[in-house]
Order: structure tokens, then sequence, then C-alpha cells
């Protein structure tokens, strides 16, 4: 309800009350203007990646993607009769995260795994992704490695465990190393095994831009 002039009290503005809000206004403004550190450094971070995209490396990738490696090559004898049937391989180039030693894990597109390694998958296999499936993955110079192929909370399809241990062993590198990444079914003891093919470009150094990345199929 609105009182009248008698009514209103009388306000008395102190010295220490302006800078009390002085004090407050600064805050306010430097808490709104000046984001955190590591903010601002991600930030940074995300706006100056540079990417490859030169006409060389575009003929290296159209080539790559059109070749077909034979994934018995990276696999013992006594166990190459033994694949029950492979899948489409997986294409990628290794990122700084997949090879980051705190991380351990090697990101699988989801679209990719649900097109070419699904189909190999029982259901009951599919429903405990979650937790994880033990698997053995083979790769070049006869490096053998137990690992754990598993889907993220948000539905991610990772190899981990030991991928950092086969990341040493095959000595892979971010950018330079694409990868070629099979599944099978061991015939004998069904066990899920994958497969992968490594091949190094020396001359690519930067993540590919996606006018090239979107020839690998």
């Amino acid at each position: 309800m609105a009182t009248s002039t008698d009514e209103t009290t009388k306000v008395i503005i102190t010295r220490e009350d302006i800078q009390a809000a002085e004090t407050l206004v600064a805050l306010s403004r430097d808490k709104r203007y000046h984001p955190r550190e590591e903010d601002e450094e991600n930030s940074s971070n995300k706006t100056c990646e540079e990417v490859d995209n030169s006409e060389e490396t575009m003929m290296i990738i159209k080539a790559w993607n059109l070749a077909k490696p034979d994934p018995v090559e990276n696999i013992p004898n006594n166990v190459a009769y033994m694949v029950e049937q492979f899948s489409q391989p997986i294409k990628k180039q290794l990122t700084v995260s997949d090879v980051k030693e705190d991380l351990r894990r090697l990101l699988l597109g989801k679209d990719q795994v649900n097109k070419k390694m699904r189909p190999l998958l029982t259901d009951s296999e599919i429903q405990r992704l979650t937790k994880g499936l033990d698997v053995t993955v083979y790769g070049p110079e006869n490096v053998v490695q137990d690992m754990t192929f598993k889907m993220w909370t948000k539905g991610q399809p990772v190899l981990t465990s030991g991928w950092k241990g086969f990341v040493d062993a095959c000595k892979l590198k971010e950018h330079c190393d694409f990868l070629h990444i099979w599944m099978f079914r061991h015939r004998e003891t069904r066990e899920l095994c994958f497969v992968i093919d490594k091949t190094n470009y020396s001359t690519i150094t930067k993540p590919l831009a996606k006018e090239i990345s979107d020839q690998i199929n």
C-alpha cells in the first residue's frame, strides 16, 4: 500500500554504504565478464586448433580409403583359420585423445559400430555392453592384447582397459597413424575379437579438415 509523504522514513546514505556498493558492483562486473582460466584455455584451444586441408593429404586419404588390407595378416596362423566372419572395417585417424596417457581408451564411432559390428553381436552381448565385454585384440607385428569393449552411458563405444598397452606396443601416434579395425568371432571359443591394422603417413601432422575426413567411409 502506498504511503503518504509524512509517513515516509528518511534514508541516510553514509560514505561506508557508498564504498560497499562500489565494491559489490566491481565484484559483479569481474564475475560476469572474466571467465575462469580453464574455460578460457579450452575455448582458445578449440578456436586455434589447426587442421590439414592440403591437396596432398586429400589424395593420400582417398587412396587409403580405397585400400583393402587383409586382416588375416595381423592374426597368428593358429587363430586365422578359427575366424568365423569379419565385420566391415571401421576406419579412423588417431586423435590426441586416443593416445593420451591419462585417457586409455580408443573411441569408435557409434554409427560405424552399429552399422558394421552390431550384426555380429548376440542380443545378450548387446545387453551386456554397458558393463563391458572381454575381447582379444590383434595388431601389427604379432601384438596381442586383452581389452574391454563397452558402451559408455551416452552410447559411445570404446575399447578400453588394455588399450594403453596396445598403444605402447604398436608405437601408435596421433594424426599420422590411420587404423582399419575389424571385429570377428572365434569359431571354437565363441569369443569376440578385434583386429587392428595401422598405416602411417609421416607428412600428416594435424587433424583432417572435414572435407578430407568426409572421404573416409
